[in-house]
């Protein structure tokens, strides 16, 4: 099954503004320190864990 970005953004969990500000500021520092992945393989790996829940419902 392919789901388009849009669907992939729907299933993520609602933050909070500081939430989201801690996360912004946790994901600069991975990028500064070269912790970085493909972006086609991030969204393969979300899809795949998409597909594992609907497969065991």
């Amino acid at each position: 099954m392919k789901l388009s970005e849009s669907d992939l953004l729907a299933c993520l969990p609602v933050l909070t503004d500081e939430e989201k500000h801690q996360r912004t500021l946790a994901g600069l520092a991975d990028v500064d320190a070269g912790r970085t992945i493909p972006d086609e393989e991030m969204k393969a790996w979300a899809r795949s864990l998409l597909n594992q829940a609907k497969s065991t419902k």
